[in-house]
């Protein structure tokens, strides 16, 4: 189950995705929630730990959904 925050952020990678045809930076996200990047980054390592998106360490816009919000 997710937290209302990771919920949050994994909902703002769906609508970039779906807004650009590409996956968001970390940064991207951040400035969509109004939120710092560490932040963001340790709710996509729990995300991607719970089995809803896979990223590819140290590398821009490989977000890959997995699992959507209504999942």
């Amino acid at each position: 189950m997710l937290t209302i925050k990771q919920k949050m952020v994994l909902e703002a990678i769906e609508w970039f995705i779906n807004e650009n045809g590409y996956s968001p930076t970390i940064r991207e996200i951040a400035k969509l929630l109004n939120s710092d990047a560490r932040s963001i980054f340790e709710k996509l390592m729990q995300l991607e730990s719970k089995g809803y998106i896979s990223t590819k360490n140290g590398k821009a816009r490989t977000i890959k959904i997995l699992k959507g919000v209504e999942e």
